[in-house]
Parts: structure tokens; C-alpha cells; sequence
């Protein structure tokens, strides 16, 4: 069923004449905590996001030198977490100490997560069962220790995408579903896009962006209490790009209250040439208006 769906949603896509195709991305990701001189980093062996090939690393000298953190996959069942079944595995680690890997399991649909308190030593399991269309991890973000989102989603099908957001207030143990896709725009998350992006700045101001295969329009929500309830923000198409289609989902990035800066990938094929072009857009209010500053256009 999961390939048939897929299979929907690239057609649409070249329907659309914008042949957009997820990215990949072989990099190292990597976490700073709040210590300045503890760091983290993980990467999955030959690109295959399943927990026997995530690697996870932590430095205590800023990154000069890392030592690999066990984990303990061979106290998990197999089938918890076979590639067969499991479509992604999603590391965050809040800090030097609090740490959580986390993957959901499309045989029974349950969350399943491996949690560390003190900095890789020693792990714990949790697992949560989780409505039946929660086919995957989009975002997981924890901003204390207990306080955390979890935003999971259906596969992608004809621009569509069913999400869930949930709420943990115990570090992971329990999780409480506060929103899901709704044909309200100003309560829900909306059913159109894909490839969503997630951030959380402290317990209330939250921020979700989607991709978009099917128009210009940058598809961009916010919070301000903690989740339960988002509106669309406007963000401009600058001019020329009314054809394009969004590429990437974003979110906001703040260095302060007021100030901050989003970036958009526009996409469209010209004459059967790729077009690709990053506009950054800033805000001076806290993220209520947006304004393009500049972009830059790759073409392939």
C-alpha cells in the first residue's frame, strides 16, 4: 500500500511539471548542548536510516576528538525495529546528558524510543501506541527534559499528507495528541504538503513548515500555545516565481526575539533544464511579516 501511495505522488509531481524528488542528504548531523564544549554528531552507514546502521558520536573537547556511544540494540526485538517495518530513525539530544532515538514501527504502529539521561551511558526503553496512519517521524524536538513534540505523518500521496502533532510532558514516556490535519486552516495543520520541518522556541511559539508540489505558495504555520492551535503565516512569492513549486520545507530561524531569517527553495523545470533558486526571506517583528532580503539561483 505504501509503495502504491508513492507511486501517486510522484505522477502528481510530474504532473505538475515540477518534478520535485525529496532530497537526500549524506551529511553528519550533529547537535550542540547548551555546555559549550560537549557536541554530538550521528550519521547512518551507507545512508540507510534504520538503528543498526546509526552511528552516534559525542565530543567533550569541542569537537576535537569523538568517542562512539553504544547503543543497545541487542536488548530490542528484532521486529521492533526491522527496516521492514520502520520507515526512519530520528536521534535529539537536548544536552550533554538527555538524548532520545526514536522510530515508529508501521507493523503495530508504536513509537518506540531509546533514552539516555546520563550522556550515552546507560539507555532506557519507551514505547507508545500511536494512531494508525502515523507512518513516520517528521520532527521530534524537546526543549527540557520533559517537555517535548513529536511530529508524525502518513506517507505522502497526491500532495497530501495526514500529520499528527504530539505533546510529552513526562521526557517521553507518555504522549498526548494535540493536533492533527484539519480542513481548518486556522485550528489544524493543513492536509496539502509534505516534507514537514518542525521547531519549538521555548514551551509556547512553535513554527511548521511544508513543502509545496503543486504551487509558489509557502506553506508556513505558527503556534503560540504550545501546539494546540496554528494559523497560516503570509509569506510573499517575490516576483517571477508565481510558476515555481517549494522544494524544501523550512522553519524560522531566530537570533533574537524580533529578528530572524527562512529560508525557501523555489523549484521549476524550464525547457527541460532544472531551476533551482533559495530566497531568504527576514523578519524585524517576531516573525508576524516576512520580507525577500535575497536568493540564490542554481541551476542544473
Amino acid at each position: 500500500m505504501k509503495r502504491f501511495l508513492a507511486g501517486l505522488l510522484i505522477l502528481a509531481l510530474l504532473l505538475t511539471g515540477c518534478g520535485i524528488a525529496a532530497k537526500q542528504s549524506n551529511a553528519i548531523n550533529s547537535s550542540k548542548s547548551n555546555e559549550s564544549d560537549i557536541m554530538w554528531k550521528w550519521s547512518f552507514k551507507n545512508n540507510h536510516k534504520t538503528l543498526e546502521n546509526l552511528q552516534i558520536f559525542k565530543s567533550t573537547d569541542k569537537g576535537n576528538s569523538w568517542t562512539e556511544i553504544n547503543l543497545p540494540i541487542n536488548t530490542l526485538p528484532k521486529d521492533a525495529y526491522s527496516d521492514v517495518y520502520v520507515e526512519n530513525v530520528v536521534p535529539y539530544f537536548l544536552d550533554s546528558d538527555n538524548g532520545w532515538i526514536s522510530w515508529i514501527n508501521n507493523s503495530d504502529t508504536i513509537l518506540y524510543m531509546i533514552k539516555t539521561t546520563d550522556g550515552g551511558k546507560t539507555w532506557s526503553k519507551l514505547s507508545y501506541k500511536l494512531p494508525q496512519l502515523s507512518q513516520s517521524i517528521s520532527k521530534i524536538q524537546f526543549v527540557t527534559q520533559n517537555t517535548g513534540w513529536l511530529l508524525a505523518v502518513s506517507d505522502g500521496a497526491a500532495e497530501q499528507q495526514i500529520k499528527y502533532l504530539f505533546e510529552t510532558n513526562d521526557g517521553g514516556k507518555t504522549w498526548k495528541k494535540i493536533n492533527v490535519t484539519s480542513s481548518d486552516s486556522y485550528s489544524g495543520l493543513p492536509i496539502v504538503g509534505t516534507s514537514t520541518d518542525m521547531i519549538f522556541y521555548g514551551v509556547d511559539n512553535g513554527w511548521v513548515g511544508l513543502s509545496n508540489p503543486v504551487s509558489a505558495d509557502v506553506i508556513l504555520y505558527r503556534t503560540v500555545d504550545g501546539g494546540n492551535t496554528w494559523s497560516k503565516v503570509s509569506v510573499p512569492i517575490p516576483q517571477g516565481y508565481e510558476k515555481y513549486c517549494i522544494l524544501s520545507a523550512s522553519v524560522p530561524v531566530f537570533k533574537d526575539d524580533k529578528n530572524g531569517t527562512l529560508n525557501v527553495d523555489f523549484y521549476r523545470t524550464n525547457n527541460g533544464k532544472a531551476e533551482n533558486h533559495t530566497v531568504t526571506y527576514v523578519t524585524n517583528d517576531g516573525g508576524n511579516t516576512w520580507s525577500a532580503n535575497n536568493e540564490k539561483s542554481i541551476m542544473k
